[in-house]
């Protein structure tokens, strides 16, 4: 029995995940002194020499042993992934946003720096300027479809490519990645994370900008982690405050910013509702 568990623990231990690689390390410890102690024990009986209560108290050291190591886990809980601090927009030109709304509002931003753009997405060029209000330089529409815009997903050398050359006749401009999730439908993960880690390296190398939209929730939070070490998070209240003064002087429409930052403020009167409900 401990023999399996071993097997089991050790093959916890490879999937490389922090709080359960300590952890199993711990049990591979105290299952292999427990393993031992068995083998002796068998030994000595076969031998006849064993000691007297000596299968009850290897068993009890067992229980408690284990016991002890289940109760300082269930103590310790699991660790939560706390958010990373936001970087500004003029501090880090390589920026990994989670939704919809956090891309719009850092393309809003580059949008009114009158930055040149190009996008690579999932959805038709149309539905795109839709969703966002305004038209990038450049589209480039994931699809297997023939159509002026359209690469395929599978073609990572070929958007690298013209994503490079964005980069170099748009000195200071911008790329905006979306559809990673559907690109893995044709690439493993490691193919994708070299595209996008070889435009952020461009990208700093050549003072432009990169944005990659990707949900935790879609992507694994393994995955994302990934990505969040070589992308940074954008400092949202800096780009609020950056809205808020061009709505003041008529840049943006005040129902623009309040569209784009009502659902963070929204989640703050929700938290500071709860707080109040407590007390």
């Amino acid at each position: 029995m401990s023999g399996y568990l071993l097997v089991r623990i050790w093959l916890l231990h490879l999937r490389d995940e922090s709080q359960k690689v300590e952890y199993s390390l711990e049990l591979s410890v105290v299952f292999t002194l427990f393993t031992l102690a068995g083998i002796a024990l068998t030994l000595g009986a076969f031998l006849g020499s064993i000691p007297p209560r000596a299968p009850e108290i290897v068993a009890l050291a067992a229980f408690v042993t284990i016991s002890l190591l289940a109760m300082r886990e269930l103590f310790r809980g699991t660790p939560r992934i706390l958010p990373m601090p936001g970087v500004g927009i003029g501090k880090s030109s390589v920026f990994l946003v989670e939704n919809e709304d956090e891309a719009e509002m850092v393309l809003k931003i580059l949008h009114l720096k009158k930055v040149p753009l190009m996008v690579i997405s999932r959805r038709p060029r149309e539905e795109w300027i839709s969703t966002f209000g305004f038209q990038p330089n450049v589209f480039l529409w994931l699809s297997n479809v023939r159509h002026p815009l359209a690469v395929s997903p599978s073609s990572l050398h070929v958007l690298r490519e013209e994503a490079v050359r964005f980069m170099r006749e748009h000195p200071g401009g911008a790329v905006y990645v979306e559809g990673i999730e559907y690109l893995m439908f044709y690439s493993d993960f490691r193919a994708i994370a070299k595209f996008l880690f070889t435009l952020r390296d461009y990208a700093l190398a050549a003072g432009a900008y990169m944005i990659v939209m990707a949900s935790p929730e879609l992507l694994g939070s393994k995955r994302f982690a990934v990505l969040a070490r070589e992308f940074k998070r954008p400092d949202f209240r800096e780009i609020e405050d950056i809205l808020s003064e061009k709505a003041f002087f008529g840049t943006v429409r005040r129902e623009d910013l309040e569209r784009l930052t009502g659902s963070e403020k929204s989640g703050e009167d929700d938290n500071a509702g709860g707080k109040g409900s407590k007390d």
